[in-house]
């Protein structure tokens, strides 16, 4: 376990650019995953399996369901008299644009703490991980700073943290590359990095000495001159959200039931806001195939390779594919829906029929009515 000897960050608004639709209303940190599931449960869950007990959330704005869903931090076993789980919003003229300045201005929360170390990891990237094990490769190899890194095609987001490595054999990084050479596979960073905290804090007060905001470029990439630089590969499952095609594609990899039994592992379980709700009801006329359903929902006509969150009620002949539809729409009658990713609260009236693709799904927002 790794007990208290690292202080977790989880940056909740990361990478919102690209995804402006599901962001416009929550954090990144916020936005539905696999019916039941925020984003922010991934690395939140990872780092309470792992040990890790104090945890801040970094954020900076539409951060009002992040806080909702979060509470005290009891549903991640966080809820403590000591440490446990903190929400750390800009505060006064505090204000950030970039990772830099969040860390910089949290400096007192950070120094604050025991810990030796410091866990920073985004909400982009889902995957299902043992820290313990990364910090004993990062002490076993005496590093200064070890990445998270998985095998993958690089994906040039606008993220400032999203790079590529050039390792050795055992893992010594020599290069941190802004992006990759060979595009069909590198070693990808996940955006998680752990690091020795009186090194950090160095890096990033020279950095705001010598105003250089930029986490990529005048943090991580000038120092494999200088420092032990790591890399601890993820293997298997791991998926980064880098837009509305990415998050449907990755949605819909988790009918995969050898897929889904690695992510929601239960010896690490994912962990989340609890929702009472009745079980769901299925009508005598409805069909639901390869499909994943959420509790409290109302199933009365065809669903078909899609996945439907909490209290959603779906009407009589109405048919549902390759959709993901979030908590308590309700879909009228005679509808049909493919190939659609339905936010939150949305009414669909009766004989609607709305049809994305494979390549691009159609979006609808939050609390619309169609």
């Amino acid at each position: 376990m790794a007990s208290n000897k690292i202080l977790g960050l989880i940056l909740a608004n990361t990478n919102e650019k690209n995804l402006p639709d599901l962001t416009a209303h929550r954090t990144m940190g916020s936005v539905p995953f696999c019916g039941k599931y925020r984003l922010i449960d991934f690395p939140l869950s990872n780092m309470s399996n792992s040990g890790i007990n104090n945890v801040g959330i970094v954020t900076k704005s539409n951060f009002q369901s992040l806080m909702d869903h979060l509470g005290s931090g009891s549903a991640w076993d966080l809820a403590r008299r000591h440490s446990g789980l903190s929400i750390l919003p800009p505060y006064g003229e505090h204000h950030f644009s970039t990772i830099v300045e969040a860390i910089f201005n949290l400096h007192g929360y950070i120094e604050h703490g025991r810990e030796k170390y410091v866990l920073i990891s985004t909400t982009d990237c889902i995957y299902n991980i043992d820290f313990s094990k990364v910090l004993h490769f990062h002490e076993k190899n005496n590093a200064d700073i070890t990445f998270i890194y998985t095998k993958a095609p690089f994906k040039q987001a606008s993220a400032e943290y999203r790079c590529a490595l050039e390792m050795d054999e055992n893992g010594h990084v020599s290069k941190i590359m802004a992006s990759a050479v060979n595009q069909d596979i590198c070693n990808l960073s996940t955006g998680t990095v752990l690091i020795k905290k009186d090194l950090l804090m160095t890096l990033i007060r020279q950095a705001v000495a010598e105003s250089k905001y930029n986490f990529l470029r005048n943090i991580l990439q000038p120092i494999t001159d200088r420092f032990r630089v790591f890399g601890y590969e993820k293997k298997g499952y791991c998926e980064f959200i880098d837009s509305v095609k990415d998050y449907f594609n990755a949605n819909m990899k988790l009918m995969n039931a050898d897929i889904r039994a690695e992510l929601f592992n239960p010896r690490r379980p994912i962990y989340t806001k609890v929702r009472d709700d009745m079980p769901s009801r299925y009508g005598l006329d409805s069909n639901v195939k390869g499909s994943l359903i959420a509790q409290g929902c109302i199933i009365n006509g065809v669903v078909e390779n899609s996945i439907i969150s909490k209290g959603v009620y779906i009407g009589y002949n109405t048919k549902i594919s390759n959709c993901i539809i979030m908590q308590d729409c309700v879909i009228g009658d005679n509808a049909d829906l493919n190939y659609i990713v339905i936010d939150k609260d949305v009414n669909v009236s009766a004989k609607r029929s709305i049809q994305g693709c494979l390549n691009f799904p159609m979006y609808i927002s939050k609390r619309a009515f169609v």
